[in-house]
This record gives C-alpha cells, structure tokens and sequence, in this order.
C-alpha cells in the first residue's frame, strides 16, 4: 500500500471560482485578520499564527506560516460542507493583504495554482 496521497491531476489543482456567499465569507475573515494582525511591529510567524489561533482558527487550517523576506506568509483552509474558500494573506505589521481563492476539494489550497 503506498503510503503517500496520489499526485492531484492538473486540472484540480486551477483556482476555482467562489460563491458569492463565500466572497462574502472572505471580505469577513479578511477584516478580522487584518484587524488581529495589523500594527505589529516586526511580527514573527509565531506571533501571526498565535494571532490566528486567538480567532479560532485551528492548526489542521493554518498553514505555511513563514518569513518571507520582510513579511510573514500564511495560508488558512476555509473549506467546509462542499465549500472552497482558501486565504492567503501576508503581512510586515504595518499592512495586512488576505488574498481569498478557490481550491477544488482534491487539493490541499497551498497546492493551488493562483491566477494572474
């Protein structure tokens, strides 16, 4: 039995289009993050994932919280009941940008091939 997951077929792995009711979702994930996060002076990847979780968000979706260059990097797997609602934000304390998206259910959303 092979112990790793298949590799997703190509096609899954395109960014989806969101509902209007998760566009709605995201604005409002969007806002509290910013709001938690913003005028941190110098954050860490530990300080943006404590932060994350003091929202309620679980381990099982945050993930890829890392320093990139002068910013903290980090994804949030919002999917739940069919949905496919993806953030991925960034931040160097004094700005916030939460960047939502789609990913088809077959793919974790860090593998998502973003647009543009």
């Amino acid at each position: 039995m092979p112990s790793e997951k298949p590799r997703p077929t190509e096609a899954a792995t395109e960014e989806v289009e969101l509902s209007p009711v998760e566009t709605c979702a995201a604005s409002h994930h969007a806002r509290r993050i910013t709001k938690a996060i913003d005028g941190t002076p110098d954050p860490t990847p530990s300080h943006v994932k404590e932060a994350l979780r003091g929202l309620g968000y679980i381990d099982e979706r945050i993930h890829g919280v890392q320093r990139s260059g002068e910013k903290v990097t980090f994804v949030l797997d919002l999917r739940v009941m069919g949905g496919q609602l993806c953030l991925s934000g960034r931040t160097n304390g004094t700005r916030t940008a939460i960047e939502p998206y789609g990913a088809s259910v077959e793919v974790d959303c860090t593998e998502v091939r973003r647009r543009g």
